[in-house]
């Protein structure tokens, strides 16, 4: 058994009594991967960082938070991996805590190649092309060997991977900077796209991964002419091809990419314990239902922000059309626990009334 510094169990014992109270989950996690960033091997601490995310309360106001952008039955892979990377921003002190040390668009001489880069993975992000991954990291790669400060422009592409959910990508970036450079930030970013990259399948909060055949079949309800997942994956093929700049190609040649897929065995999905039971999911009739709480909160706050107001009625009119399949998810049966020794929240006036109802 490794020991060791005093300093670290002592770091781990501060993240355990931050992590009891309600929302101090992310806090308590980033204590841990301070801990990481200096012991990658301290599996106490990575342990503590998936308890923690176990709180029923942070598995709850996650759920909420995600699903106010994707539905639960919305079972398309790039879904996945957008549940992925909104959990980790959601969870991650990091960003808050350095991004004023990085350009928000990267380093300014290399700043055209690097869009360039970032709009290949955001078709993969929002559209499920996963072919543009090969094509973004052959951009990222030319604007590292043009670039004028490569620490930088590593650093910024590592924490793009991060941030669209490509923890594996991020960690080879990431990777390949600390074994060039001492960078006391980028080693502390690539401990938590680690943890992150192999306890994805497992975050709690985040429904089975799936092949779009539940979201097709609740189509079916909803818009029998809306495209089949896998149509709109090969129209957004299709349309990708037609626009990708020429002078770019994949890191490795698909055909190569094919021999070596067809030789490989095939993926084992990692088994994880399911805290939530997901199989409400595959139960779902698709049928219109009544609105989810936050639904009807937004709904009654944009009511008394706006009464009479032709905007205000059209953003009404439009929640309610957009969220009839939003299935409402049930809170904890336990009550929030607040830190004592913190001084007790009072929010603005026009959000008393909700403050009011959650903690009912």
């Amino acid at each position: 058994m490794t020991i060791y510094p005093d300093y670290v169990y002592q770091t781990l014992a501060r993240a355990r009594d931050i992590g009891q109270w309600y929302c101090g989950q992310a806090d308590a996690a980033a204590l841990c991967f301070d801990v990481l960033a200096l012991f990658p091997d301290c599996q106490e601490a990575s342990d503590l960082v998936y308890e923690l995310f176990c709180d029923e309360w942070c598995i709850y106001d996650n759920r909420v938070a995600i699903q106010q952008n994707i539905d639960e039955w919305d079972d398309r892979p790039w879904q996945q991996r957008r549940r992925l990377a909104l959990s980790f921003r959601f969870m991650s002190r990091w960003d808050g805590k350095y991004e004023a040390m990085m350009e928000r668009g990267g380093p300014e001489d290399v700043r055209p190649i690097l869009e360039d880069g970032k709009m290949e993975l955001l078709g993969a992000y929002c559209l499920g092309e996963e072919e543009c991954t090969d094509y973004a990291w052959a951009i990222f790669a030319d604007a590292v060997q043009k670039a004028k400060d490569p620490q930088a422009t590593l650093h910024w592409i590592g924490w793009q991977y991060a941030d669209l959910g490509f923890f594996a990508d991020a960690a080879e970036a990431l990777g390949e900077l600390c074994s060039r450079f001492n960078d006391d930030k980028a080693r502390r970013l690539l401990a938590e796209v680690v943890w992150w990259r192999d306890n994805a399948h497992r975050i709690p909060w985040i429904p089975p991964a799936g092949d779009g055949s539940r979201y097709d079949r609740m189509m079916d309800f909803i818009d029998p002419s809306a495209p089949k997942t896998k149509d709109e994956v090969q129209r957004v093929r299709n349309e990708n091809q037609k626009e990708r700049a020429a002078r770019y190609r994949p890191t490795i040649d698909k055909k190569l990419a094919n021999l070596f897929e067809s030789a490989l065995p095939p993926a084992q999905p990692k088994p994880a314990a399911a805290i939530v039971d997901w199989s409400f999911l595959d139960q779902d009739d698709g049928q219109p239902g009544e609105p989810a709480d936050w639904v009807k909160k937004n709904i009654q706050r944009l009511e008394r922000w706006g009464e009479d107001d032709e905007l205000h009625q059209e953003m009404i009119a439009y929640m309610k059309d957009r969220h009839r399949w939003t299935r409402n998810i049930p809170p904890p049966s336990t009550p929030k626990r607040y830190d004592p020794n913190e001084p007790p929240f009072t929010p603005p006036m026009e959000f008393l009334d909700d403050e009011e109802e959650d903690d009912e």
